[in-house]
């Protein structure tokens, strides 16, 4: 009790503010959080999915973007009321997108196909523009680097969209250009056709280069 001169009482003291200290987190829930993430990269790496696509793909819903495993492949379903023509339409995935969708237990395959868990139990699935942020937050982390401006020097890390360009360019050296079209559900094909202005680019400069090479190899008998 502190003395007050001017009342001749005594006040009470002051409580003392405590220090707020985070609660220790869960290693189990870290551990399934952290398995979550892990486990949609890798689907959007082998899908190609845009991330709003992603996000609102289903196993088990017929108003949604949904896995479709009744037909002889593999399938992706769309919709009547989301399709133009109003009419549900299929959409080929690669066979390993495919394997990978698999993978996933018949009793488990209901609700979201890219389930985030949590990291506190009361929230929900997060906003697509959170997850976003996230991906862009892990290939900074990682220094996974997709550009660097040649005047700035700036870099650029990979983000949820280089996932998907990534995707293009590695069935571009597969598959014609149509066929990749429908693949990344392109509307126009030349947007298609600047994956595979890239890769043969690519391709041709890798043939210059093994040429080069080849003829500037020492011959055995100039070695000896």
């Amino acid at each position: 009790m502190l003395f007050n001169p001017d009342s001749g009482k005594e006040k009470p003291d002051k409580p003392r503010k405590r220090k707020w200290t985070p609660p220790t987190p869960d290693p189990e829930l870290v551990a399934r959080v952290v398995a979550s993430w892990k486990r949609y990269l890798e689907g959007l790496w082998l899908s190609g999915l845009r991330l709003t696509e992603s996000r609102e793909l289903y196993w088990d819903r017929d108003d949604k973007l949904r896995v479709d495993l009744t037909g002889r492949r593999p399938m992706m379903r769309i919709p009547a009321e989301l399709e133009k023509g109003h009419k549900d339409r299929l959409l080929p995935i690669t066979p390993d997108f495919a394997e990978f969708l698999l993978r996933t237990p018949k009793g488990e395959r209901r609700g979201r196909v890219f389930p985030l868990v949590p990291q506190r139990k009361r929230d929900g699935q997060p906003h697509w523009r959170h997850v976003s942020k996230v991906i862009s937050d892990i290939g900074k982390a990682a220094g996974v680097k997709v550009y660097t401006n040649p005047r700035t020097k700036a870099v650029k890390c990979a983000s949820a969209h280089d996932l998907r360009r990534s995707f293009g360019a590695r069935w571009a050296r597969r598959v014609v250009p149509h066929v990749l079209m429908e693949l990344m559900r392109h509307e126009d094909i030349k947007t298609t056709n600047d994956y595979y202005a890239t890769h043969d680019a690519e391709a041709t400069a890798d043939v210059v280069w093994a040429a080069f090479e080849q003829a500037n190899q020492p011959t055995a008998s100039a070695a000896g």
